[in-house]
């Protein structure tokens, strides 16, 4: 019913009552990722005292993953918690994850689409209590409500032998990644929609953060400025995981200034021209991803004979 993306929940629900399990994954990239921890909840987005019972790295549905979870009494309002998990999933690409979420958010648009998840997240709830001798007897799941245009918060309710527990879940997509964070009341406890709010934020901050493209070191030309000859770039180091580079090089002056663009010259590499005779060079690289992009720009090179 749900394809791929449903398990991402599956593996979810596993993770917040039975452990992490070590795994990992290939993932195409053009320049460093950001640590999978920081795309989680930390103990900072929670009131004073905000401890993880358990996190570490994951596979999930054969893609890299890290979960945090949070222990019974955590606060993210006035009312303490049962517990809270973070999730965050990176999937090979921008759009795959795009794909992903849709599918997911549009399974839960009908009432067949969030009862099937409704049974899968019973099953796997009741497994991990039953420790504590909880029986789930009914699982709820209400209509979703639309977080902008790229998370989504799904209310559900279990009523079990020892009482009833109230959960938000919440999924974020950002970039390549999908993020899911699940919050549960005490029991025969309110759930504050606020507090939800407030995770479901700070969830995207995290990812935000994590994917705002920026160049740390600026790029560099080598080879030899010379007539007929090959010069390329080395696009620098970059932070924010740009997912692709385009370049634009430029004829300056002597000393680097006045700078016009070069007709086409739009590739890594560029063949030194007559035009270039007495000029230097420079060569504008631009990192993107699906959430920001920024410009890094050489050093001129020296004049060319």
């Amino acid at each position: 019913m749900f394809g791929r993306s449903a398990v991402l929940l599956a593996a979810l629900g596993a993770a917040m009552v039975v452990g992490v399990t070590g795994g990992s994954a290939s993932v195409r990239m053009s320049a460093p990722l950001p640590a999978l921890s920081s795309l989680v909840l930390s103990p900072a987005d929670f009131r004073s005292g905000a401890t993880g019972a358990v996190q570490g790295s994951a596979t999930v549905g054969g893609m890299p993953a890290f979960v945090r979870v949070f222990r019974s009494g955590v606060r993210i309002g006035a009312a303490p918690l049962l517990g809270a998990v973070s999730l965050a999933v990176l999937e090979p690409d921008a759009s795959t994850a795009v794909y992903d979420f849709t599918s997911l958010n549009l399974s839960t648009q009908t009432k067949a689409g969030r009862l099937a998840l409704a049974k899968a997240w019973a099953i796997d709830f009741a497994k991990g209590a039953s420790k504590t001798k909880l029986v789930v007897k009914q699982t709820v799941v209400g209509a979703p409500v639309e977080v902008g245009a790229s998370a989504f918060r799904l209310p559900v309710t279990i009523k079990t032998n020892l009482g009833t527990v109230r959960l938000s879940l919440e999924v974020a997509q950002t970039d390549r990644v999908l993020a899911i964070v699940m919050l549960m009341g005490r029991l025969n406890g309110r759930l504050d929609a606020s507090d939800a709010a407030h995770a479901l934020a700070a969830a995207q901050q995290h990812l935000q953060a994590a994917f705002t493209v920026a160049n740390t070191t600026a790029p560099t030309i080598s080879g030899t400025q010379t007539q007929g000859q090959v010069v390329s770039v080395d696009e620098g180091n970059w932070t924010g995981a740009p997912s692709e580079f385009s370049y634009s090089w430029s004829r300056c002056d002597t000393s680097g200034a006045n700078c016009a663009a070069i007709a086409d010259a739009t590739t890594n590499s560029y063949t030194v021209t007559a035009a270039d005779a007495g000029s230097t060079l420079r060569v504008t690289v631009t990192g993107s991803n699906s959430v920001t992009s920024q410009a890094g720009v050489s050093s001129a090179t020296a004049v060319v004979s």
